[in-house]
């Protein structure tokens, strides 16, 4: 003989789920802080105790600690792509413009440009983490074509290659002087103003476009 559902009760399936999703929204938080702060080689323990998780669920729910890893990373890149965006908004010259995006990216949001850089690093030496990689890198570069490069183009830019091919260049730029900058620390030599003159000659801007109004 069955007995009916109480009313308001949640199937078994269902709430095994919703609290799945919660470990692993736990996991993600927690490792994003800590590896934003001490980069990859955080250790497992550290992130589960902090997540109040334990070891087997990063297997379950990620692979891996390095999946966790480029999957944290992967989404810190974008989310510092959409902050450089958004903080350029107010800008009244392509120059003021540009100059906010690299700044913006090679400032407050470097932490994440580098913790991708690594992650790309990593996924050179381990298969299986190149998709997520690609996937991101996509991402990027499809903001990136109507963020900076059509502004350019709109303005009187003459793009020496197609649109994609000119936002990877851009992008290339960032990741480059990110990897200097990591790697040298208080040696980099680069001023602001240097690393965005950096960017402006990679990409061939010329200052008639820089110096143009935005609407």
């Amino acid at each position: 003989m069955t007995t009916p559902r109480s009313r308001g009760a949640v199937p078994s399936g269902r709430a095994s789920r919703s609290s799945g999703r919660q470990t692993r929204s736990a996991l993600l938080r927690a490792a994003t802080d800590l590896f934003l702060e001490h980069g990859e080689s955080v250790p497992l323990s550290e992130i589960c105790s902090r997540a109040g998780a334990h070891p087997n669920q990063v297997t379950y729910y990620f692979g891996s600690k390095e999946r966790l890893f480029v999957e944290v990373a992967c989404a810190a890149v974008l989310r510092a792509g959409r902050h450089a965006e958004e903080s350029a908004l107010g800008a009244d010259t392509v120059r003021g413009y540009t100059r906010t995006l690299v700044s913006t990216l090679l400032g407050p949001d470097a932490p994440s440009v580098r913790l991708f850089v690594a992650a790309m690093l990593l996924a050179s030496r381990r298969p299986g983490l190149d998709e997520l990689i690609t996937e991101a890198l996509t991402t990027l570069h499809a903001a990136g074509e109507q963020a900076l490069i059509r502004t350019l183009e709109s303005r009187g830019w003459v793009l020496r290659a197609g649109v994609d091919v000119e936002a990877r260049a851009f992008w290339s730029a960032i990741f480059g002087l990110a990897i200097q900058k990591a790697a040298t620390e208080d040696r980099f030599g680069y001023s602001l103003e240097d690393a965005v003159t950096v960017v402006f000659t990679h990409l061939q801007i010329p200052e008639s476009v820089l110096d143009s109004a935005l609407n």
